[in-house]
């Protein structure tokens, strides 16, 4: 037999032949649920704040490239854009000009400015064919006018977010 072996059977038979006293049993029992049930109230706190952050750093980027485009609400989508000759760089370019705006216009000018730069872009569009050539003549006299009124209310707000404002 090896040292180890000899080793390990005389400490068990000392062992068996121990006396200890009787409560020791219950004391050492108490003991380890008392250690298995921290251990068991600390880790699933740390797989939860671990799987916490996890979430939060997949869901913040997620969302933010997820959340709909600005020029959306103007146009209703890229499609809409490239059917009147415009591409995914000119939808991107609208996309920054409304971000700006949205940063530097109070929150009722900013609606504002939406919703008369939708007037326009309307007109814009009707007034452009597929290949994005600009035909005068599809705009009644009115709608002319209309875009005429329409721009001219416009300048103030540009003025504004190109920080050329008096």
């Amino acid at each position: 037999m090896s040292i180890d072996k000899e080793l390990r059977e005389e400490l068990r038979q000392v062992a068996d032949s121990m006396e200890y006293p009787a409560d020791l049993h219950g004391r050492v029992r108490q003991s380890y649920q008392h250690y298995l049930n921290e251990k068991r109230g600390r880790s699933p706190m740390k797989k939860r704040m671990l799987a916490g952050i996890a979430a939060v750093a997949i869901l913040i980027p997620s969302a933010v490239f997820a959340s709909s485009y600005l020029a959306d609400d103007l146009f209703g989508s890229v499609a809409i854009i490239e059917q009147h000759g415009g591409t995914k760089e000119d939808y991107q370019e609208i996309e920054g000009m409304l971000q700006s705006a949205k940063g530097k216009l109070t929150e009722d000018e900013f609606k504002a400015y939406t919703e008369l730069t939708k007037q326009l872009m309307q007109l814009k569009l009707k007034k452009t064919d597929e290949n994005g050539v600009i035909h005068e003549e599809k705009l009644t006299t009115e709608e002319q006018q209309q875009f005429e009124q329409l721009a001219s209310k416009l300048a103030p707000y540009f003025e504004k977010i190109n920080g050329t404002a008096k």
